[in-house]
């Protein structure tokens, strides 16, 4: 269910397309797909990040889940979150 990300440059209405994107993810074209990825490559700073926030926004899992599998800091992975929404190219 979508929910708009507080601190968010992006207004209501393109965080939404984003999202809306992202639950289609497997069905965008593979050079968007790539841009989505590369995305997700350039605002984490490891691997583990990466994953995290490619669970986070294309799995749809909850960042709660997300942080206890993986260790990493909730407050890290909303702002993982908050800069790939405001670097997300529309």
């Amino acid at each position: 269910m979508f929910k708009a990300i507080g601190d968010c440059r992006r207004s209501v209405e393109e965080q939404r397309y984003i999202w809306a994107a992202l639950q289609v993810f497997g069905r965008l074209p593979p050079p968007r797909r790539e841009k989505i990825r590369a995305l997700i490559g350039r605002v984490a700073r490891t691997p583990t990040e990466g994953r995290a926030l490619y669970d986070v926004t294309v799995r749809g899992l909850t960042p709660q889940s997300v942080s206890r599998r993986t260790g990493l800091p909730l407050l890290r992975l909303y702002e993982l979150r908050r800069a790939f929404y405001d670097q997300f190219e529309i």
